[in-house]
């Protein structure tokens, strides 16, 4: 009896814990907005940067913390926090618009290379919902293609058991896709290989050391993709294919 009583004070105890730290996320929110709407653009940021801490991680959040970057002048976090909300909901459009206006403040006008056509279109398609909006679309429509195979097995008719089934292929199929665009996707949002140069100017390397040849210069703001690390360096990607090696402070992770 005693160590039943025992378990329920430690379990109503760690509720309202829950219930308390809830309670103070949501305060720092609405602090945080209001500081915000009032231009204390530096409180307002502070403020989010405690709720990200305490391990909340939102697309709203990011979003928040770009504006309040943007707004302070400092471009490259700005960026950062955009490119972490569009990580988490590549459909974001007011994270997209954003992110690009901070771009065009950026020194580094680097080119794209191309990619395959048919993969790009793939990616558009990806990119119109998050994870959980396909997941929850495949679940939709594998119970849709249940529906449809009992429709097949039980209809009157041959004609409306052929319709069925052909069908329930189809709505099988994009249940599939609907599959791997949320794989996809929650790989992205929980991969650690693209990054932000935090610092106003960085010499790409050709070695992972300071006597190395300089490659050429990033400055704050640019996107890298890290392709391998050694000690205190890693090897780093642009979107144009050139490639170097760059100090690891000089980036942040997105």
């Amino acid at each position: 009896m005693r160590n039943g009583m025992k378990y329920i004070f430690v379990a109503l105890l760690m509720m309202f814990s829950a219930a308390v730290y809830a309670e103070s996320d949501a305060q720092l929110w609405n602090k945080a907005n209001d500081a915000y709407s009032m231009g204390q653009y530096e409180s307002a940021y502070n403020d989010y940067l405690k709720i990200e801490e305490g391990g909340k991680h939102s697309y709203k959040l990011y979003y928040n913390m770009g504006n309040a970057c943007y707004k302070m002048g400092n471009n490259g976090k700005a960026i950062l926090y955009y490119e972490k909300a569009l990580k988490l909901n590549p459909a974001g459009e007011d994270a997209k618009i954003n992110l690009q206006i901070a771009r065009l403040q950026t020194l580094d006008k680097i080119e794209v290379v191309p990619e395959f056509i048919l993969s790009t279109w793939i990616k558009d398609i990806r990119n119109m919902l998050s994870s959980n909006g396909w997941a929850y679309i495949s679940i939709a429509l594998f119970a849709v293609t249940a529906l449809l195979m009992l429709l097949f097995k039980f209809a009157p008719t041959t004609g409306q058991r052929k319709l069925s089934f052909v069908v329930a292929c189809i709505v099988f199929l994009f249940a599939i896709f609907a599959v791997l665009f949320a794989a996809s996707l929650r790989a992205n949002a929980n991969s650690q290989d693209n990054a932000i140069v935090m610092v106003p100017v960085s010499n790409i390397k050709s070695a992972p050391n300071a006597t190395g040849n300089n490659l050429f210069i990033l400055h704050e703001g640019s996107k890298v993709e890290i392709l391998e690390e050694a000690g205190k360096w890693c090897r780093v990607e642009i979107s144009d294919g050139r490639q170097g090696w760059m100090q690891k402070n000089d980036v942040e992770v997105i």
